[in-house]
């Protein structure tokens, strides 16, 4: 499990990474700075955040609250996101990463007591 939790964080580093490099740099990015209505460019400041939890816990990976929290954080943003990109029916890769992302973060959620250290 410890195994499958460190290729989680991987996966959405390398995920959100990308994510918040198109949303960015995309047409309605940083280059579209002063014309209003940038919320791509903004998500994709706030992805960055996301991509961070993944350097964050890393040292703490077997800390069960910092992975409880982690976990937690995790699994609510790519659940939301898949719901939202489920609505919207036209990012169905979105879809697909999403939907692994938030099933890995459930089942670690649900399993992590077999691999991180109870501190009492």
């Amino acid at each position: 499990m410890r195994i499958l939790f460190s290729v989680f964080l991987v996966l959405n580093l390398i995920a959100e990474v990308l994510a918040a490099t198109s949303l960015i740099g995309g047409p309605d990015g940083i280059a579209a700075a002063g014309r209003g209505n940038q919320w791509a460019m903004h998500y994709g400041f706030a992805v960055l955040a996301i991509a961070s939890a993944s350097l964050w816990v890393w040292p703490q990976r077997s800390n069960i609250r910092v992975v409880t929290a982690v976990l937690g954080v995790l699994m609510v943003f790519h659940s939301g996101v898949l719901v939202s990109l489920v609505l919207a029916g036209d990012q169905p890769a979105g879809v697909v990463i999403h939907s692994v992302l938030a099933l890995l973060a459930i089942v670690l959620f649900a399993l992590r007591s077999r691999w991180c250290n109870v501190v009492g």
